[in-house]
């Protein structure tokens, strides 16, 4: 893992740097292609969070967080119950997918996105800010940024993006997948459960505006 100051330092900023590239991508490419964005943004990001995570992860291998994960049954359950919860979103909305080709960017955002997501955010970062702050300071400092960064980058052309539920949901999803982690020693089950959040929330539909949360 990180092993001096400097490297501390860059892996403290490197979610704002994230974020700010994913932004003008979004910003870019929204003028263009308008909802469509999201596969350049997808691109950029995933390649941000690859270079970070290999860049950090150091001596460690990434089987390290993807190990068997230790027992703790109700963190584990939580993590599943979290992750569950838009599962009714799909359910009542699996007709405005009126293609094959959605149906297939929706699962293969879904499978890429959470390993991507979690090596980063609950992996590097997590683990490498414990050496400056205590676990509660990491948690709250990861889980911010991780939610500031949905409206900041798939908001620029994503409507429910921006929906203070999503806000509220992402909050409650971070904490609980952080201290699953730590509870656990394993990104095994965080991962699966990001997968499901992935598959019920519509993703591709909630970047094309296909899909708009009924409050919006």
């Amino acid at each position: 893992m990180v092993r001096n100051n400097k490297q501390h330092l860059f892996l403290l900023i490197s979610p704002f740097i994230i974020i700010f590239l994913g932004f003008s991508t979004a910003t870019i490419f929204k003028q263009y292609i308008q909802g469509w964005a999201w596969i350049p943004l997808a691109l950029v990001y995933w390649s941000s969070l690859g270079f970070c995570i290999y860049h950090f992860k150091g001596d460690q291998s990434i089987k390290n967080w993807l190990r068997k994960s230790k027992p703790s049954k109700s963190w584990i359950t939580l993590s599943l119950l979290i992750g569950m919860f838009p599962l009714t979103i799909l359910m009542m909305n699996f007709h405005l997918f009126d293609s094959i080709s959605l149906v297939l960017l929706w699962l293969l955002f879904a499978f890429i996105n959470p390993w991507f997501e979690e090596l980063y955010w609950r992996g590097v970062l997590l683990d490498g800010l414990l050496s400056w702050f205590p676990k509660w300071m990491s948690i709250l400092y990861t889980t911010v940024l991780f939610v500031l960064s949905h409206p900041l980058m798939w908001g620029v052309f994503s409507i429910a993006s921006k929906s203070y539920h999503l806000y509220i949901y992402l909050s409650v999803a971070g904490i609980v997948w952080a201290i699953t982690y730590f509870k656990t020693k394993s990104l095994r089950w965080i991962i699966f459960s990001h997968f499901i959040v992935d598959i019920g929330n519509l993703t591709v539909l909630t970047f094309l505006n296909i899909y708009l949360p009924p409050t919006m």
